[in-house]
């Protein structure tokens, strides 16, 4: 029974650290899982939308971090066009290679959305939603440039896809997100990796001297491939550890800033991790330091083993055939015990005094520290500043929805002037003016057909999800069909302000 109820706890209590890890995973088998069999009648079916996208992150991680800049949505795709070409041998006109880019794109962005998915927390006893984003974006000078996440560098770094004398310095990258997004717990884990890394160079540089005393020319190439691979990214190391310090010093002073005439438990916490995430980032600065010198001698070792190979060369080498026939020559056996003997005095055995064995028996503890116990504040709930938008955006679509589909319901065709028309009726003009009216346009002409009983069955697209969430609770417009024909030659003014293409709706009869 008590095994029993550990178990369960164990289960309970462990669940959503699990959970935690998996989310990294979802985003790519999403991904991967069929993104482009929906798209033009399954034109780009033969893609593999998984290589695709360790690819693009691959591409992110190598920008953001070996170059240390963002990515502009031109230069994702001047990449993407060359997996085209040199994987998939896929040839393409411009504009054709433009739709397919920015829909491959749309994807990894999940159109503007984080990828999420409800689980069930045994410890509250309640759904709740993971949400995770693979890239992120943000303007600068009136540019939009787009970033990897962190959450996309932990995945990445799980493939185990990273060259070995990279992987601190995309470590260090991650560093950097987490301490950006006030992560310092999850940052503090980061720089205990990066440790970790440092300490297995050090034992690749033991096993260098080891391979040395055995084979001096074997160990040399070891070498060289070993101070290669450390001095690349030395210099690197040391600007994003001055970097990262520095991050860490803004956000103490924020936090410092914030949390006056504010000081609860939650402020003397993200002060404290913070602290603690500054002294691991000066034990690991210590510790490559330690390293540089240790290579530092490294290279004095092997100069001298290097140069007493070199003079042992010059001497005879024992003969043990030779020995052996000037033995039996000389039919004498004493020399072979002479030679043999050494090997069989070696001592093995190992012994303690008895006074030793009687001071370990009687050695007691020093009274250990007890633990203080830290009680479990509430949880609180978030909301997050895209959970509003997506809320906002929903019900703007919905009002939308609404009335196209009611003037359908009524005329089998009409413009979008009429359109138009019938919402500023319902509205007023302020409707024309709202940003999430032209977003929704511009959704819904990524099609020229719908069909209300397809998008039941699985929405492909934001516009089918929208419409999808809008009718879950109800069968109207069950048997609605539609079609676009969008007139480029034929524009709509809005107002004096601007002007877009006319689009033609028609309802289809089944």
């Amino acid at each position: 029974m008590t095994e029993e109820y550990i178990m369960m706890q164990d289960i309970i209590q462990e669940h959503k650290e699990r959970i935690e890890n998996i989310k990294r995973y979802y985003p790519y088998f999403k991904l991967a899982d069929n993104s482009l069999l929906q798209w033009k009648e399954g034109k780009y079916a033969s893609l593999d939308m998984g290589y695709i996208t360790l690819a693009v992150l691959r591409f992110f991680i190598d920008e953001n971090n070996m170059k240390d800049k963002d990515v502009r949505f031109e230069e994702y795709q001047e990449f993407l066009h060359t997996i085209l070409v040199r994987d998939f041998e896929l040839f393409l006109d411009e504009g054709e290679e433009n739709q397919l880019t920015t829909y491959i794109f749309d994807k990894l962005l999940n159109e503007g959305k984080p990828f999420s998915f409800d689980y069930f927390d045994p410890m509250d006893k309640q759904k709740k939603t993971i949400r995770i984003k693979l890239i992120e974006s943000k303007i600068e000078s009136n540019v939009l440039y787009y970033s990897i996440t962190s959450d996309a560098i932990e995945f990445y770094l799980d493939t185990k896809e990273i060259k070995e004398e990279s992987s601190i310095s995309v470590e260090q990258l991650l560093l950097s997100k987490l301490i950006d997004t006030q992560n310092f717990r999850g940052g503090i884990e980061v720089v205990k990796r990066i440790n970790r890394e440092v300490n297995k160079l050090k034992l690749r540089r033991n096993e260098v001297l080891t391979m040395l005393s055995v084979n001096v020319f074997e160990g040399k190439k070891a070498y060289e491939a070993f101070v290669n691979d450390i001095t690349r990214w030395f210099d690197e190391e040391q600007r994003l550890f001055k970097k990262n310090t520095e991050l860490i010093e803004k956000a103490l002073e924020k936090a410092e800033l914030d949390g006056k005439g504010n000081e609860n438990s939650r402020f003397y916490s993200m002060v404290n991790e913070i602290y603690t995430l500054e002294l691991e980032i000066k034990k690991a600065m210590y510790k490559h330091s330690e390293l540089l010198s240790l290579c530092t001698s490294l290279q004095l070792q092997v100069d001298e083993i290097v140069t007493k190979s070199k003079l042992s060369t010059l001497r005879n080498s024992f003969d043990f055939r030779h020995a052996m026939n000037q033995m039996i020559e000389n039919d004498n056996m004493e020399a072979l015990e002479q030679m043999i003997l050494p090997l069989f005095q070696l001592k093995t055995n190992k012994w303690f005094l008895l006074s030793d064995m009687e001071n370990l028996l009687s050695l007691r503890a020093e009274n250990e520290e007890e633990s203080e116990a830290v009680s479990r504040g509430e949880e609180m709930t978030y909301v997050y500043e895209d959970e509003v938008e997506e809320q906002r955006i929903q019900d703007n679509f919905d009002v939308i929805v609404k009335v196209l589909f009611e003037k359908l319901e009524k005329e089998r065709r009409f413009s979008l002037s009429e359109l138009n028309e019938e919402l500023t009726k319902k509205f007023g003009d302020r409707v024309l003016l709202n940003g999430d009216y032209y977003t929704f346009l511009i959704h819904m002409c990524q099609k020229d057909f719908y069909s209300i009983r397809e998008i039941r069955q699985k929405p492909d697209t934001f516009f089918e999800e929208i419409i999808h969430n809008m009718l879950a609770q109800t069968e109207e417009y069950n048997k609605l069909q539609f079609s676009l024909l969008r007139k480029g030659e034929e524009t709509v003014k809005i107002k004096d302000m601007l002007e877009i293409s006319d689009i033609q709706f028609e309802k289809v009869e089944q």
